[in-house]
């Protein structure tokens, strides 16, 4: 038919098309997954802020509890949410400032003048909180005497 030769040599056109691919494995873990995530859609699904942290401590108290502790110095460590910048009635610069622990909990901190000044807040990570617990109209807030952004494992992606 038209010239063309039938043999067993006419089928290797299509020899590759039998042949199966062999991928090779891909290696990934948690925590350059979580770092991905973040740096796709700002915040990880795989875990959680908490994962990341290099310390595995968790405050003292957990949220829930912390109007237990009123006039009390208590140590907290919280993902940080938002915060709002305020203006006393001398001029100065204060900060409310909205963070999560690991359960869930939400928990506020009232940066006045003098601890903003000397221990100001950089934006989103985890953050360890030390303060006075204080009431207002039943709600818990830490007044905070210290704060500082906790360090975060190293991105195994720039490894």
């Amino acid at each position: 038919m038209n010239g063309v030769k039938h043999d067993k040599d006419s089928n290797l056109l299509f020899e590759s098309m039998t042949r199966k691919p062999v991928l090779p494995k891909l290696e990934t873990s948690v925590l350059e997954d979580m770092y991905d995530e973040i740096e796709l859609i700002g915040f990880p699904v795989t875990g959680s802020m908490f994962d990341l942290a290099k310390t595995d401590f968790r405050g003292d108290i957990p949220a829930i509890s912390l109007a237990k502790y009123e006039g009390q110095t208590v140590r907290m460590v919280g993902d940080f949410v938002c915060d709002k910048y305020v203006q006393t009635k001398n001029g100065k610069v204060m900060k409310f400032g909205t963070f999560f622990d690991l359960d869930g909990n939400f928990f506020d901190t009232v940066h006045f003048p003098p601890s903003l000044a000397k221990w100001p807040l950089y934006g989103n990570g985890v953050y360890l909180v030390m303060g006075k617990v204080a009431l207002d109209f039943g709600y818990p807030a830490i007044e905070v005497e210290k704060v500082a952004r906790l360090p975060l494992k190293a991105d195994p992606r720039s490894e």
